[in-house]
């Protein structure tokens, strides 16, 4: 049965590959066979349009040799006649303001950049400003004083060999400040005024009252970023320890499990040799019925028991009995089970006769050990409540005085 799933499998991640491989060549073999074996007779070619880029065309000149000869053409872009590109001048000027005004609400009223293209429908434009210290030909606004500027910007337009000078009156209005931008604006003023007065000196004086304010001064933060590689390789270490912890809780739980069910486990495995089974027919009983607990739900998965359902399994494989029980102990690697393991590989050829006494004593030493062992766990659990207890007792504490403290006030 386990072969055939596994065969299963390899045919199901094999299928999909193969079916692919398979679709691809079907889907190759049509396309050849219904896409043209020769290419259509052409005698013109088509160009892009004003202002597109060239095309290239592949193409097979037949006559020209014995055989067609393959050629590559590159056909340029359609260009305008004069009467186009004159036309086409006027019309994009006619609507200029509504192309370049950007945020703006109108040419006279720039407080924000102006878009100004290098390029539209083929035809180039070049800007030059009049006023480049508060307007720069590429349409940034830099408004430093509080009163309007006026600029003309010039728009030299070009079509191929044809070209077109035209100007574009532009009002510049300072921004529209709130109070505090209004202030932030003086005292920048200010500092620059002192910067210009104190330039042979070393350093900088900053002015230490602004509308009848003192002023204080301290460099801004910067953020710090190289703890994060720091904090990243502590948190990579954390990561370590707590999967190395939860390893280590893991096996204590396991431990835990196995001390707990090692009575359990010794007294079924007498009662079956009590009542004349063999080492091996006890153990077999034991596994079976667990797996049937397993199978209905009564049971849950334990960690003693599923050692010796492996063992269980080895045996039937054919591992020799000594070896199966040594190797059960072995796993375990607990004391209460090594010694279970010898004294079932001692007394499995001289037979089950003084077994059954020697079991009874060993179960009576395991439930004495379950017994402490439940003791143990309620003082741990005792001590891990303790925490919980003090922060309940901090909150209470914190309920009952403050409102006193309040009453006091």
């Amino acid at each position: 049965m386990k072969r055939k799933n596994e065969q299963g499998r390899t045919r199901s991640v094999w299928l999909l590959p193969v079916l692919c491989g398979a679709g691809s060549l079907v889907l190759a073999a049509a396309l050849t066979l219904t896409g043209e074996t020769a290419g259509k007779a052409v005698h013109a070619l088509s160009r892009e349009g004003y202002g597109g880029d060239v095309k290239t065309y592949e193409l097979l000149v037949e006559g020209l040799e014995a055989e067609p000869v393959p050629v590559s053409v590159e056909v340029g872009p359609r260009m305008y006649t004069k009467e186009e590109a004159e036309a086409c001048f006027y019309a994009m000027m006619d609507g200029i303001e509504d192309m370049i005004r950007g945020e703006n609400p109108s040419l006279m009223e720039v407080e924000k950049d102006l878009i100004l293209p290098s390029q539209v429908e083929g035809i180039q434009f070049r800007w030059h400003s009049s006023e480049p210290e508060s307007l720069s030909s590429q349409g940034k606004v830099r408004m430093e004083g509080e009163e309007p500027v006026d600029a003309v910007l010039y728009a030299a337009l070009s079509a191929g060999a044809y070209q077109a000078d035209f100007e574009v009156p532009v009002r510049l209005v300072p921004p529209q400040l709130c109070e505090e931008e209004q202030r932030l604006r003086r005292l920048q003023e200010t500092i620059r005024q002192e910067d210009e007065a104190q330039k042979e000196e070393a350093a900088l004086s900053l002015p230490g009252e602004q509308d009848g304010k003192r002023l204080s001064y301290r460099e801004a933060e910067t953020a710090d970023y190289r703890a994060v590689p720091l904090l990243g390789l502590a948190l990579a270490g954390l990561l370590i320890v707590r999967e190395r912890e939860q390893e280590r809780e893991k096996e204590k739980k396991r431990e835990q499990e196995l001390l707990l069910d090692h009575a359990e486990l010794v007294s079924k495995l007498m009662v079956f040799i009590g009542a004349g089974m063999t080492v091996r027919s006890a153990w077999e009983r034991t596994v079976k019925d667990y797996e049937a607990g397993l199978a209905h739900g009564r049971l849950k998965p334990r960690a003693a028991y599923e050692e010796m359902r492996q063992t269980y399994y080895q045996l039937v494989n054919g591992m020799p009995e000594g070896a199966a029980y040594r190797e059960f102990g072995r796993r375990c690697r607990l004391q209460p089970y090594l010694k279970l393991s010898s004294l079932l590989e001692q007394n499995r050829k001289a037979g089950a006769k003084n077994l059954r006494s020697i079991l009874r004593t060993e179960m009576e030493d395991a439930f004495e050990l379950r017994k402490n062992l439940a003791r143990r766990m309620g003082e741990e659990a005792g001590t891990k409540l303790l925490l919980p207890l003090f922060l309940m007792l901090g909150i209470v504490m914190v309920m009952i005085m403050v409102p006193a403290m309040m009453t006091m006030g």
